[in-house]
């Protein structure tokens, strides 16, 4: 069984005037443990099709299925990592990290016992006192990971969770959130406009078109190199230049190496 499936869906928002059709006929399916990357030209609608797999939103036609069951309304089994980390600046980090814990009415202690557990192993114990104020912005974007994390989710959706970090901590974060997904088992998928970041951190990638959007290409990353490299070992892949080209092409651009 397919941990997210969407059928044929499509969104449309409505005003007095008119209708604007944002999704149409969307097909996917992403097993569990996977780690999918969308990206598509800006405005396709990447953002809108996260939510609507979080719950968030209700598809105009269509259906989304998180472990065979049709989504009403925001799954528990679902955690989403924002663009910003939204962390509270008069709370410390522990109890940030206990935040959506707070929501969902989970356990205290055994939430507390989770976060404290995350945050040793992650490499961030010694910050659980610390206010948001002394972290740097990836070790902030790291906390924001773990906080989602504490409530135990069995999908993570990341929108462009990255895109406010300057290049050298955007590609530090890539390495240690592609890590600690692996590390937890947890199936994710990630919406970005860097395709770099899509093709280093993905399983495979799905590529959006223009509005109405629907998935016009696929591509499963595969390398000679071996099936277990890092984001950073897979941007210096032989392969690696072909998907980012090709890819970059299905969004209507033209051939670049890059790295």
């Amino acid at each position: 069984m397919s941990a997210i499936e969407v059928q044929d869906v499509g969104l449309s928002y409505f005003t007095l005037k008119q209708e604007t059709e944002a999704l149409r006929n969307v097909r996917m399916a992403i097993e569990p443990g996977e780690f999918i990357s969308i990206v598509g030209p800006s405005g396709c609608g990447k953002s809108t099709l996260l939510y609507l797999l979080s719950g968030m939103l209700k598809p105009t036609t269509g259906r989304v299925l998180i472990d065979g069951v049709e989504t009403a309304g925001v799954s528990p089994k679902v955690g989403y990592m924002l663009q910003r980390d939204h962390l509270f600046e008069w709370r410390d980090v522990l109890s940030n990290l206990l935040v959506g814990a707070e929501i969902r009415r989970m356990n205290r202690e055994e939430a507390t016992r989770r976060a404290r557990e995350l945050l040793d192993r992650y490499g961030l114990s010694g910050f659980a006192g610390h206010s948001p104020d002394q972290l740097s912005g990836g070790m902030r974007q790291r906390v924001a990971l773990i906080r989602t994390l504490v409530t135990d989710p069995d999908i993570l959706l990341l929108d462009e969770p990255f895109s406010a970090l300057d290049y050298q901590s955007r590609l530090t974060l890539a390495e240690d959130v592609f890590h600690i997904i692996k590390d937890q088992g947890k199936t994710a998928v990630l919406v970005t406009h860097d395709i770099s970041e899509a093709i280093s951190m993905a399983d495979r990638v799905l590529v959006m078109s223009k509005r109405p959007s629907s998935i016009v290409s696929e591509y499963p990353i595969r390398f000679e190199e071996g099936d277990n490299l890092s984001p950073w070992n897979k941007r210096e892949a032989g392969k690696y230049n072909d998907y980012f080209n090709s890819i970059w092409k299905d969004m209507g651009g033209y051939a670049v190496t890059s790295r």
